[in-house]
């Protein structure tokens, strides 16, 4: 096997141009955009990662030291990284066809029953690997399990990954994607390897639907659903369309209490893996991704980058101002007329007032949740905030940066939302532990009385 021509020691200060020619861009993966490239002299292909340093450095650096002492023909392969100037870049294993949640966006299709037990098989393998050597992925979903062209799986992306300890054996910290979050991650109780079978549980959804569940309701109120348990753990829309076996498996998969959630290597003897056939099964659905992506590109392949038409399409409808929903977590009725609801955590009830929870932001913040009565907004009527939509080209401060600018602009908005939603779910923990233990004390008082 032919070794890549690199420097040996982690983010090493040498020009990593000088070592890797970039050929285009893959795609977004945790904390940066992923990129193709050869490596001089070699000629190997490999994946780069590049990092921007304004991000958690101490973060980029557990992702690096957890890959590079991960070893399994399951996991994306670590060859290097650099450090140059305020990027980080980190070498990796490439793998040509992708992500399984790529695949599904660019050919519009979803997996078959027996397309999902391969890629069951692959991932299980590679859980079973990780677990052994007490580590957690904590962030499993169809995103971070790439395809080579053979249609063999690996897990990749190990931006929130973490090791077990033997002096801690239950994290107790929130980190992963909220659609996948399994109920004792969010419930801060602790949780071990098993969060990562949940997880894996509602990626199998994901591929057979192409969304997870509750993929329709914010992710800050999906915290707040999921650990209920009141309701019934996820299961596909239409069980009945699909076999037995592959329905048990989920239901394994998705046991709310994670001691009853059976292992990796307990699930790799599940009759839906065990039944599950070649590899090859998974060839069609990437040649059909190929053969899209040679016609329009990756990026527009993808929608990273949209066509003129598309664009103009969507200029169309941002100048209709009918029916738009502003609020953030808003379950209600329909008997309201309001066109604009800017409300936070709004619940409508039958007389058309609303209930909004209010995390405060001022200096008299104490972090906790304040319950405030508001105004039903009037027909029409359009906050400050919207009308930053509807200024001209010449007023809109974005217009002149270059589509390069504006792409990592978005990215960046977007790890920033991430993080707003993690400060918010903090507070709302805090305020949450500190509740519980006065009510312990209260009822300790109690007895003792």
């Amino acid at each position: 096997m032919t070794t890549l021509n690199v420097p040996k020691e982690t983010m090493s200060r040498k020009d990593p141009e000088k070592y890797f020619t970039i050929i285009e861009k893959l795609g977004e993966g945790s904390y940066g955009s992923v990129y193709k490239a050869i490596n001089a002299g070699t000629g190997i292909v490999v994946a780069i990662k590049r990092v921007s340093v304004d991000n958690d450095l101490e973060d980029m650096e557990k992702e690096i030291n957890f890959m590079k002492q991960c070893k399994s023909p399951y996991i994306v392969t670590y060859h290097a990284s650099f450090r140059k100037e305020n990027e980080v870049w980190i070498v990796m294993e490439y793998c040509g066809a992708g992500s399984v949640c790529d695949a599904m966006k660019i050919t519009n299709k979803t997996l078959s029953e027996d397309q999902i037990a391969v890629v069951s098989r692959d991932v299980l393998q590679g859980l079973a690997y990780l677990h052994s050597v007490r580590k957690i992925h904590r962030d499993i979903k169809a995103g971070n399990i790439l395809m080579n062209h053979k249609g063999e799986s690996k897990l990749a992306d190990f931006g929130v990954s973490g090791q077990l300890s033997d002096t801690m054996a239950k994290r107790q910290t929130v980190i992963g994607t909220p659609f996948w979050m399994a109920p004792e991650v969010i419930q801060e109780v602790g949780y071990d390897y098993k969060a990562d079978i949940w997880s894996y549980g509602i990626t199998c959804i994901e591929m057979a639907e192409s969304k997870p569940p509750l993929f329709n309701v914010h992710p800050m109120r999906v915290i707040f659903m999921i650990p209920n348990p009141s309701r019934p753990p996820p299961k596909l829309t239409e069980p009945e369309k699909w076999s037995p076996e592959f329905n048990d498996f989920l239901a394994k998969c998705l046991t709310r209490k994670p001691e009853q959630r059976p292992s990796a290597e307990e699930l790799l003897k599940h009759p839906f893996i065990t039944r599950a056939k070649s590899h090859s099964l998974l060839v069609p659905l990437i040649d059909e991704q190929d053969i899209i992506i040679n016609e329009k590109g990756r990026e527009v392949a993808l929608g990273i980058e949209q066509k003129d038409e598309e664009e103009e399409d969507l200029e169309d409808e941002d100048s209709d101002d009918s029916d738009i929903d502003r609020g953030t977590m808003v379950p209600r009725n329909n008997s309201g007329d309001e066109e604009y609801d800017t409300g936070t955590m709004v619940i409508t009830d039958n007389k058309n007032s609303y209930d909004t929870v209010v995390f405060n932001n001022d200096d008299e913040d104490t972090g906790t949740m304040k319950l405030k009565s508001t105004m039903t907004a009037k027909k029409g009527f359009i906050p400050d905030y919207m009308n930053q939509f509807k200024k001209t080209d010449d007023d809109n401060k974005y217009s002149s940066h270059s589509l390069d600018d504006l792409k990592k602009m978005l990215a960046d908005l977007e790890i920033e939302r991430e993080k707003e939603v993690q400060k918010i779910h903090d507070r709302f923990s805090i305020n949450r532990q500190a509740l519980l233990a006065v009510i312990e004390e209260k009822k300790a008082t109690t007895t003792k009385n």
